[in-house]
């Protein structure tokens, strides 16, 4: 492994071959618990140990009372080796297998360096006091010291707080009443640790930082890192962690994702790509993760999450707000670049919502699946889970549910011309998509295109075919038919009363029911009308031509 000083490039073992990482400023390696992140931190010090600063997560948080001030360069070797005369890390970390996981008690060592490194600033500067110094973009005049920056960054995140520091003693200050620093939280102690470890590191350090959110809360975690790579311009930053949240808000930074560790020195890695259609956070949501991906509809509050979440509980289910963006993110995380890196398998489940049967196939070549019932809500009036749900209230099955499926006869009934047209024209949009850009470039040559895509749509003919297939569900009081065309998002809700249930309450006891004894009937009962998540070629026996459908679903729109 190296790291070149002018470029910031690392490279890693990576599946037994070493392979270049570059960076435009720092580095931030993430990975599931176990995955083998801080066995990776802890080789890139034992290959460069004269170039690394690594910080442990497992480090003694206790601020002395007053620190002996020596020479910087002995203080600095101490924190660096361990030993003030030796250059193997063994004297800071123990043996091997203490690597990674010994604790770090050099907190007195840092404070010691933190004074020894400014008796040397203020030597170094004691005949230029009056002259204006610009430092890291401030100009001051006199000295810059070392606890001059470490107030200044301690200001940025807790500005109610005053650091004080005197005669090779730390202390606080709070509304003007003074205390020693050893009696501040955890999280302030942390950050007065963090900061003096890299302000003291000397240019072209390679700090390694594993698990920079220990002890720090959300909301300043953010301003204190941007701070102090503010403040250490010189230093590359290799953050090991586990917190995403914290790993995107490293906007310059590389991420490479630890995917495995064979315990022997060897790492399975992947740099995280950049893709326009798929953020940053969400791509590091999905690698993190070690199921198969389903995107829904909705989000984590919605019936879409809640129901998909119980029935698909081997896959990792993430709300995507609407059906453009689970299509939209489902080709994305499909796109042969995209799968070379997450190698999870990844589909989508939208509502049927007026879809043609020929764009459901197109949807398949890129694994998003269609219910079998117009939309998500319609699933909480299948035959099945009405009957388990009257079961449980103590009520006669068969008569809840003709009681249920009459409303829902009656209620389309009332709408039966409104959703007809709804039919057709969702058809006639998607017909109007198949329009090709014409060869020629004249204005004539784009008229001639649109007519010939106009002439193609015979509006009578689907006209007359939804009516007619409209007609036979009424006349045959077919209800799992009028579920897969009937578009009414309340429907579910208004049958509450049918139960002897509250206003709009039925749906939520159903996904209650789900966390009961019940659980499996109704899942069972769910799956019958759910599409399977992993879709196969084959799939209703359909003999699907993928290039043909793959040209459609690029061109259908939502």
């Amino acid at each position: 492994m190296h790291v070149d000083d002018m470029s910031r490039k690392i490279k890693f073992t990576n599946r037994g071959v070493q392979q270049v990482y570059e960076s435009i400023q720092n580095f931030v390696i993430v990975g599931a618990n176990g995955s083998g992140k801080s066995h990776l931190g802890a080789a890139i010090e034992k290959e460069m140990p004269n170039d690394v600063l690594r910080i442990s997560a497992q480090r003694a948080l206790t601020i002395p009372d007053r620190v002996e001030i020596s020479d910087y360069e002995s203080t600095w070797r101490i924190l660096q080796f361990g030993n003030s005369q030796k250059n193997n890390k063994a004297f800071k970390w123990g043996d091997k297998t203490d690597y990674t996981i010994k604790l770090i008690d050099d907190y007195r060592t840092t404070l010691s360096s933190v004074f020894s490194f400014q008796n040397e600033q203020e030597h170094k500067y004691c005949n230029k006091s009056n002259e204006i110094i610009a430092h890291n973009g401030v100009v001051r005049e006199g000295v810059v010291r070392i606890t001059d920056d470490i107030r200044a960054i301690w200001d940025t995140v807790f500005p109610q707080r005053q650091l004080v520091f005197e005669s090779a003693k730390v202390n606080a200050s709070y509304e003007g009443n003074a205390y020693q620093a050893k009696y501040m939280s955890d999280g302030e102690r942390v950050a007065l640790y963090l900061i003096s470890q890299c302000l003291l590191a000397p240019k072209n350090t390679i700090v390694i930082v594993d698990e920079p959110e220990i002890h720090l809360h959300r909301t300043i975690m953010s301003r204190l890192w941007d701070a102090i790579e503010q403040y250490c311009p010189d230093i590359t930053f290799v953050y090991i962690t586990h917190d995403l949240e914290f790993a995107v808000g490293r906007k310059n930074a590389k991420k490479i994702w630890v995917k495995a560790f064979n315990g022997e020195g060897d790492w399975d890695l992947e740099e995280i790509p950049d893709s326009e259609k798929i953020p940053e956070g969400l791509m590091m949501e999905v690698i993190g993760n070690r199921k198969p991906v389903l995107f829904v509809e909705g989000n984590k509050g919605s019936y879409d999450y809640q129901l998909y979440s119980q029935v698909y509980e081997d896959r990792y289910v993430i709300p995507a707000h609407n059906c453009l963006k689970v299509i939209e993110l489902t080709k994305a995380f499909n796109n042969d670049d995209v799968k070379s890196v997450h190698h999870l398998d990844v589909k989508g489940i939208v509502d049927r919502d007026y879809l043609s049967e020929e764009e459901i196939e197109a949807y398949k070549e890129w694994g998003i699946v269609t219910l079998n019932v117009a939309e998500v809500e319609n699933l909480f009036l299948l035959e099945p889970v009405v009957k388990l749900v009257a079961e449980h209230l103590g009520k006669d099955p068969d008569d809840i549910f003709t009681k249920v499926s009459n409303f829902v006869f009656k209620e389309f009934e009332k709408e039966r011309d409104c959703q007809l047209k709804e039919l057709c024209a969702r058809y006639i949009s998607f017909k109007l998509q198949q329009y090709e850009k014409p060869k020629g470039n004249e204005l004539q040559d784009l008229k001639d295109g649109i007519n010939s895509t106009v002439k193609k749509i015979d509006v009578d003919n689907i006209y007359a075919k939804y009516n007619n297939e409209i007609n036979e569900i009424l006349k045959n009081r077919d209800y799992n038919r009028l579920l897969r065309i009937y578009n009414r998002k309340s429907l579910s809700e208004r049958v509450s009363s049918i139960f002897g249930l509250a206003n709009k309450t039925y749906p939520v006891l159903v996904l209650n029911l789900l966390k009961t004894v019940k659980r499996k009937e109704i899942i069972a009962a769910l799956k019958k009308e759910l599409p399977n998540a992993v879709v196969n070629d084959s799939e209703d026996g359909k003999a699907v031509e993928r290039k043909d459908m793959a040209v459609i679903a690029d061109k259908i729109v939502i």
